[in-house]
């Protein structure tokens, strides 16, 4: 399957965004998405254990070593001869994905930023220069960015992950650390869970804002599809609690929103305005 396919299937917002880049960039930028899903998708779907272990092991190794021979590290690395920054969030990406298992504790807000900074907000510093980013000023803007999506990820996912045994949400932010009378119907927790997602939200629309700012330092045609980006994924975030009570299916936006979204984010009436 080719990456455009593979991004068409597995992150539909991604490529419904790519559509406004350039057609060398977005080539590239898949290659990138396919990379960060197949680093995923070893952390999310491999048993903890001793395989998952080797098999991201294999994969920091391919990119620490730069041995193309590794076929899911293969298209990376052809991104790296020409953009050497993106090898470092790589590898650090890898790194936080290995962590993410049943020894991970999140404790407090900072905790929470950390490892939203491991596995999203390095797959933002990763793409900053493939979609032309130059000035180390948008550095930090990126990496807020894919931090705010990470907030949405959790805010969509708190149900599924605490069936697979996951919490994000920070402990403190909870009446008790064990919430899995969520899934029996237990009033008390579900309300305490629900302040906590909103409160996630919350900081997510700070992160978003603050990333936001740093489309400045993208090239124009960049500047629009991550922004177009940022709004749909923003977006889910509205569909995840309804009538005080968490939604328990997936939360997706239709394509019909996504255009409008879209259009709105033309018309300079979105998350925030890029600077120009």
């Amino acid at each position: 399957m080719g990456e455009l396919q593979h991004m068409s299937r597995a992150g539909k917002t991604f490529y419904f965004a790519s559509l406004w880049l350039d057609q060398s960039i977005r080539k590239d930028v898949a290659v990138a998405y396919s990379f960060c899903r197949t680093v995923d998708d070893i952390a999310d779907e491999q048993p903890i254990g001793l395989e998952r272990t080797r098999a991201l092991a294999a994969l920091r190794d391919a990119l620490l070593n730069e041995n193309a021979d590794d076929s899911r590290a293969a298209g990376l690395l052809g991104l790296i001869r020409r953009f050497p920054g993106i090898k470092a969030p790589a590898v650090a990406l890898v790194e936080a994905c290995a962590a993410d298992g049943p020894g991970l504790v999140i404790e407090s807000q900072d905790d929470l930023l950390r490892y939203a900074h491991g596995v999203a907000g390095n797959v933002g510093l990763l793409m900053y220069p493939i979609l032309g980013g130059a000035d180390p000023r948008g550095l930090q803007p990126a990496d807020e960015l894919g931090m705010a999506m990470q907030c949405t990820n959790i805010a969509r996912d708190v149900v599924a992950d605490l069936r697979n045994g996951r919490l994000y949400l920070p402990s403190d932010w909870l009446i008790q650390d064990d919430i899995r009378g969520l899934l029996r119907g237990d009033e008390a927790i579900e309300q305490s869970v629900v302040a906590a997602v909103q409160r996630l939200l919350s900081l997510g629309a700070e992160l978003y804002a603050s990333g936001l700012e740093g489309l400045a330092w993208l090239p124009a045609r960049s500047r629009f599809a991550i922004r177009v980006a940022a709004e749909c994924y923003a977006a889910i975030g509205s569909r995840v609690v309804r009538n005080g009570r968490l939604v328990r299916t997936r939360a997706v936006v239709p394509l019909f929103e996504k255009v409008g979204l879209a259009v709105r984010a033309a018309r300079g009436r979105g998350l925030a305005r890029a600077n120009t």
